[in-house]
């Protein structure tokens, strides 16, 4: 069982990649998943959590001085929770589902969504719609957007990470840098403008 830490961001959004960073790399070397970052809520009661450290997380062993010696260093994977048990199925197609059925043509809750994407932060109450409870939904795409700025966007200079390191490919080969969040968010808004997902899949190849 992974070892629960309640890690108060604040409220930085400015700053909350470098926040993250400083948490997270002080547990680099230990198991997989073995350390769990209580990030929405609180111990008892945890929303979304985060554990790390992740399984592209990988040791390097540079010959050359001030190189990067891990690559993927802050991947981690998203938990949600409602009632305290961990809910599975919050995958990207049942996140656009979900999106396509109840709440595309809520202006209010796209308002949100745009808000979120841009600035990582929810401030408002969501309104009550059809589905995945709209709050859990939202605070759910914010740390999977993190997520994906972590592994395919953002390097060690951009969150001035204590612990230089590289984006690393599933091969292991240096990694150029990716969308990150960008195509998800992207996806979103086709099918907010009358696109299907049929035709986001075929459009966006992340979702082929």
């Amino acid at each position: 069982m992974a070892q629960k830490i309640l890690l108060d961001l604040g409220g930085k959004e400015s700053v909350i990649y470098e926040e993250i960073a400083k948490s997270l790399a002080p547990f680099r070397n230990k198991k997989p998943f073995s350390m769990e970052f209580v990030v929405e809520g609180v111990i008892k009661r945890p929303i979304i959590s985060i554990r790390y450290p992740g399984k592209k997380l990988t040791k390097l062993y540079p010959k050359r001085k001030n190189a990067a010696s891990y690559g993927n260093l802050f991947d981690f994977v998203v938990v949600i929770y409602k009632n305290k048990k961990e809910l599975s199925g919050f995958t990207f197609e049942n996140i656009l589902h979900d999106f396509e059925d109840n709440k595309k043509n809520s202006t209010k809750f796209w308002k949100l969504l745009t808000e979120l994407y841009y600035k990582n932060k929810l401030v408002k109450s969501p309104p009550k719609l059809k589905g995945t409870d709209s709050k859990l939904l939202l605070l759910a795409l914010k740390w999977i957007w993190i997520q994906e700025d972590f592994n395919y966007k953002l390097n060690s200079k951009e969150i001035n990470s204590p612990i230089n390191y590289k984006l690393l490919s599933r091969k292991g080969k240096p990694m150029s840098k990716g969308a990150g969040r960008a195509k998800f968010f992207a996806a979103l808004v086709l099918l907010k403008y009358g696109f299907s997902i049929r035709e986001v899949k075929k459009i966006i190849p992340m979702y082929a």
